[in-house]
């Protein structure tokens, strides 16, 4: 026997289906669907390899000489995204990766020396502490404390 479904119960269903669609579209912009590997490519850093460690105490994150100035690598800072940020005029700074609006992961941007969320255009001066330049967020990216010795840049 066949079943009929009615015009509004079709109607429901494509909607629900159109809105999963959609939420599952936004978790994977904004980083929640990525898949292990997944790496931003190099003119998204600032042309510097990816370094992915765990930066603990004392541990080191990079060797000075493998982040170009005005450029930026990543690692994970307890196992949460993280950026390394050769600043133009010589300094190291690190910072969360993670957005203080929606939790998606920012990148450096070398053309304007900024950290940038692809998600909502929220805009971080890595050069000022992570201030937020342009929202939606309101809080500025947390500090990594770091420390260049002997040429390598390590978790202070």
């Amino acid at each position: 026997m066949e079943e009929r479904i009615s015009r509004s119960r079709f109607i429901r269903l494509g909607a629900a289906v159109g809105v999963t669609t959609a939420g599952a579209s936004v978790v994977a912009a904004c980083g929640g669907a990525e898949e292990e590997g997944d790496t931003d490519p190099p003119e998204e850093n600032g042309g510097a390899p990816e370094e992915e460690t765990n930066g603990s105490d004392g541990e080191v994150i990079a060797q000075a000489s493998d982040v170009a100035e005005n450029s930026a690598t990543t690692f994970t800072d307890s196992g949460d995204p993280a950026v390394l940020v050769h600043l133009p005029g010589g300094d190291f700074v690190a910072y969360s990766a993670v957005c203080t609006h929606q939790q998606c992961e920012v990148s450096y941007q070398p053309e304007s020396s900024e950290l940038a969320c692809p998600c909502h255009g929220s805009i971080f001066d890595p050069a000022s502490g992570g201030q937020v330049l342009n929202g939606p967020a309101e809080q500025p990216l947390p500090e990594i404390p770091i420390q260049v010795q002997d040429g390598q840049i390590q978790r202070a």
